[in-house]
């Protein structure tokens, strides 16, 4: 029978559909080794430890926005959005040389600790942790393909939404290839957007609501407005990333808040600060940023430099810029007055996020 929940009840419904796939992997997984289970149990810790839903949430919203009634059946597709976004947390990670996420060891951190009892080197612990983390995020990729064709949506949908999921691959891997190599190959102007745009606006905000609106029957018309929307959203969600990577609290965010400089990362507002550093200041903006073993001093020089250069204002007026973008593209949508309502404050809650 079809089934709807309240807005408050979503999260503890994409919860309790990704929880029954984890017990049956933990079932399977006992079957071929203890160590396997071991990796499904870090996984779903690392899954239990925080995030918002926000993609599966999307999908369900776009679906109901556009007169889908049928919630059960769009669950476990809703919930593949989740699988997804962890898998590609899980390789960012590697990418990134990160071991915290959530305020939590992530797969690496916690397999960098199990291999240090067994290998004296910290190299060999590290890259091993490393490779775990690689088929963790395997797997929650492969999962979320998996919870797609357990749906019980017509066959021509679950085709609809694993070619979107797809797309969401496709995209984030170009914009993850282009955002690890601005670390270090040259770059032009611009390019910190196309990352926003390829890496998260479209697995996060376009294609879960694509995903949604399109098996709910939306039309063509609505689905460009919808998708435009998304973009706008997603790039403004990214910047926002941007800022609190660098500005944010730890213990809020759930991750560091010095790997983007230590890494090179060549964000929107890395652009708008090198633009306008003199060649003193670039040098005393080089000796942190990109540096594995910058000290204290030298992260905070960069922070500093940053706010002088104006970039970190820069960054929250392009926030707002594509927060009205997406409200306007929001506004030529027929919705209903309560659905218009829940994508504005969606809007709202995008971008004026501390976390």
């Amino acid at each position: 029978m079809a089934q709807s929940f309240a807005n408050n009840d979503v999260a503890a419904a994409i919860d309790q559909c990704i929880n029954q796939y984890f017990e049956q992997s933990f079932r399977d997984a006992a079957e071929i080794d203890s160590s396997y289970l071991n990796l499904w149990r870090a996984l779903h810790k690392l899954l239990k430890a925080g995030g918002k839903r926000l993609r599966p949430q999307l999908t369900l919203m776009a679906y109901s926005a556009f007169g889908g009634n049928d919630t059960t059946s769009m669950l476990p597709i809703a919930a593949a959005q989740e699988l997804l976004h962890v898998s590609l947390l899980i390789h960012d990670d590697v990418i990134d040389r990160d071991y915290v996420r959530h305020n939590t060891l992530n797969i690496a951190g916690t397999y960098k600790d199990v291999y240090a009892q067994y290998l004296p080197s910290t190299e060999d612990a590290v890259h091993f942790a490393h490779g775990a983390a690689i088929l963790a995020g395997d797997l929650m990729l492969s999962g979320a393909h998996e919870l797609i064709s357990s749906s019980t949506v017509a066959t021509a949908h679950k085709v609809a939404a694993r070619k979107l999921l797809s797309r969401s691959v496709f995209e984030v891997a170009g914009g993850e290839l282009l955002d690890t190599e601005l670390s270090f190959v040259p770059y032009t102007d611009g390019d910190a957007l196309k990352v926003a745009r390829y890496k998260t606006a479209g697995y996060s905000f376009v294609n879960p609501l694509l995903t949604g609106a399109e098996i709910a029957g939306a039309s063509k018309a609505d689905l460009k407005l919808l998708q435009a929307f998304g973009l706008s959203l997603g790039i403004a969600y990214q910047l926002v990333d941007d800022l609190l990577g660098t500005f944010g609290e730890a213990s809020a965010t759930g991750k560091s808040t010095t790997s983007d400089i230590t890494e090179g990362k060549r964000t929107f507002m890395i652009e708008q600060t090198l633009k306008k550093l003199s060649d003193s200041d670039k040098h005393l903006f080089y000796k942190g940023f990109g540096k594995q073993n910058a000290t204290a001093h030298d992260i905070n020089e960069v922070k500093r430099l940053i706010i002088a250069a104006g970039a970190k204002d820069k960054t929250q007026q392009m926030i707002k810029s594509y927060a009205n973008k997406a409200q306007a593209a929001l506004d030529t949508l027929n919705l209903a007055q309560k659905q218009h309502k829940d994508f504005s404050d969606l809007i709202r809650s995008v971008t004026e996020r501390t976390y």
